[in-house]
């Protein structure tokens, strides 16, 4: 039977069920209607069977650098209704960063946001348009998407520095925005998600205080830590074996190559900054989403991650998306994995704002 996306979305929506890895909670949607399904989710398969060839299926070289630039993201739709995107510029020191603002409204809004993926090193803004749209239109609020300098020409700290200075802006703009200074949070995809607890991190001596952060996938150790722990028996290889394999090992190896791209010296994988999960006090932590790809070599620091915030007592709702593969939300509109953790950080968000106002 053949399913829209709305009914598979819709199904993610109403099957979750709860497991416990250890002492961390996990909330887990499997492949909807396909829920005792092993392996790939059948969308994931075919897209790796047809869309990739085989030898991209290797760690990347700086070789690949000018052609992973250039490609344009085809397997992305925009699912909202409407919601209206402007391009813009905010002031920096000594520079200018393009940003594009989402769902400006009249009436005061909270804001999010967005800091992309791609390695350091890949601009990801056709991704990062739709994703934006739809996350504005589920939170209902307003959406920053924050084009920062990218790796190797302008490495660790150049592209932080850039999404903290779009936080600044934003707040000592609000009025121009219609934005509430009391209701700033972040999204992050991949190695977004490491800027945005970076960006959390330097903002715990500022005047503004991130309320919420959203992670898709992060990449939260470049340190040999997580790479030491991790173990291919992690990931169930029954079915699927050699796509699976081929996904894992290859980007456990690039994260070497984007490594040396991002860091200038690569003592600097041992600082927070760099390395989130070797912060030591992680209990200023706002409450956070954090999603995983079962298949993703990213998803077992991910979880040791959500362990640290769980002890620490902060907030967290850790998901894990049965089938999928790294920065799956890329593929929003044809995985409606993509859809659903995108809805639920926008209820999770919602529900902290809630709360906050109800504490008032």
């Amino acid at each position: 039977m053949t399913y829209t996306h709305d009914e598979l979305t819709n199904r993610l929506q109403e099957k979750i069920t709860h497991t416990s890895k250890g002492e961390l909670n996990i909330l887990h949607k499997g492949i909807p209607f396909e829920e005792e399904r092993r392996g790939l989710d059948p969308r994931v398969k075919r897209f790796l069977t047809e869309n990739v060839h085989p030898g991209a299926r290797r760690p990347l070289e700086i070789d690949d650098l000018d052609v992973t630039r250039s490609k344009v993201e085809v397997n992305n739709r925009d699912l909202s209704s409407g919601i209206r995107a402007t391009k813009t510029s905010v002031h920096a020191y000594r520079r200018e960063i393009n940003v594009t603002i989402y769902n400006q409204q009249k009436k005061p809004q909270p804001v999010l946001i967005y800091l992309h993926g791609g390695g350091f090193f890949e601009r990801d803004v056709d991704v990062m348009e739709n994703v934006c749209k739809l996350l504005a239109q589920e939170t209902e609020a307003l959406v920053v998407g924050v084009e920062y300098r990218l790796a190797p020409e302008h490495p660790y700290q150049d592209g932080l520095e850039d999404c903290l200075e779009a936080v600044k802006y934003m707040y000592e703009h609000a009025d121009d925005y219609g934005i509430r200074t009391n209701q700033i949070g972040i999204v992050g995809d991949s190695v977004g998600a490491n800027l945005a607890l970076a960006v959390q991190h330097l903002s715990t001596d500022e005047p503004w205080q991130i309320c919420y952060i959203g992670m898709l996938c992060p990449l939260v150790d470049f340190s040999d830590v997580s790479r030491e722990s991790w173990n291919i028996s992690h990931y169930d290889l029954d079915t699927d074996y050699d796509l699976i394999y081929e996904e894992l090992v290859t980007l456990k190896e690039s994260l070497i190559f984007i490594q040396t791209l991002y860091l200038t010296n690569l003592e600097d994988v041992h600082l927070p900054l760099v390395s989130p999960l070797l912060r030591k006090d992680k209990s200023s932590l706002p409450p956070i989403t954090l999603i995983t790809a079962e298949f993703d070599f990213l998803r077992i620091q991910g979880e040791a991650f959500s362990l640290q915030l769980q002890k620490a007592g902060v907030p967290v709702r850790h998901f894990e998306y049965k089938g999928m593969d790294h920065a799956f939300v890329r593929k929003l509109g044809y995985y409606p994995q993509a859809a659903d953790a995108i809805r639920e950080i926008a209820a999770h968000f919602k529900q902290v704002l809630k709360k906050s106002n109800a504490g008032m």
